[in-house]
């Protein structure tokens, strides 16, 4: 059984995913985390071995909780499956404004930079997407019910575009595209569901 680690883990993942979010994995060193969390290298080093093993800890951590604010976006809407896409569209572009100089997503940015170079970037990724995905299916799942029997060829290809939509939100945000006009994309994009979809009880 390993060592108890003598450090608050969560707290340097956190502040790991901020420089290497801010500078990048190739300009980021252990160094550069232990300065910012006041933990000695050779703790860093005990846990995760090297910098590609701490980087894939913190990259771990952040795709999951953007995992976690897609379910959470997704079910908070009230009413119809297009308010609840709505919601999720211009929460996106709300967190997008609340962090201008992160420029774009962790996660996007790594698969593109280091998908080739480190597999496991590219393995979870696809798994954080898929995640995202389902979150989506099951909220557009409630609503294709209530119209009709369920066509889950249909619902995975909807939810897997609701997903690249907000992923293009995002790269989209980091070009400097402004908030009002990413607003104007996600509103036609909701228009992509069945108009059926568009009223209706509060599918929650």
């Amino acid at each position: 059984m390993g060592r108890p680690r003598q450090f608050d883990e969560q707290a340097l993942l956190d502040a790991a995913i901020e420089l290497f979010w801010a500078q990048g994995f190739d300009t980021t060193s252990v160094e550069d985390v232990s300065r910012a969390t006041g933990i000695g290298n050779g703790s860093i080093y005990g846990a995760y071995g090297n910098k590609r093993g701490l980087f894939l800890a913190a990259f771990e951590r952040y795709c999951d909780g953007r995992a976690r604010f897609v379910r959470a976006a997704i079910e908070s809407a009230h009413g119809s499956a297009r308010a609840a896409v709505h919601t999720l569209c211009h929460a996106v572009i709300d967190d997008c404004a609340a962090h201008p100089d992160r420029r774009g997503c962790l996660m996007i940015n790594s698969i593109a930079n280091l998908g080739s170079r480190i597999p496991e970037v590219a393995t979870i990724g696809a798994r954080t997407t898929a995640t995202m995905e389902n979150a989506v299916s099951e909220r557009l799942r409630r609503a294709m019910i209530a119209t009709g029997p369920a066509d889950e060829e249909l619902l995975s290809a909807l939810s897997a575009n609701v997903i690249m939509t907000t992923q293009g939100l995002i790269q989209l945000s980091r070009m400097g595209v402004a908030s009002a006009r990413l607003r104007g994309i996600a509103d036609v994009s909701t228009e992509i569901l069945p108009s059926a979809w568009a009223g209706g009880p509060d599918l929650r």
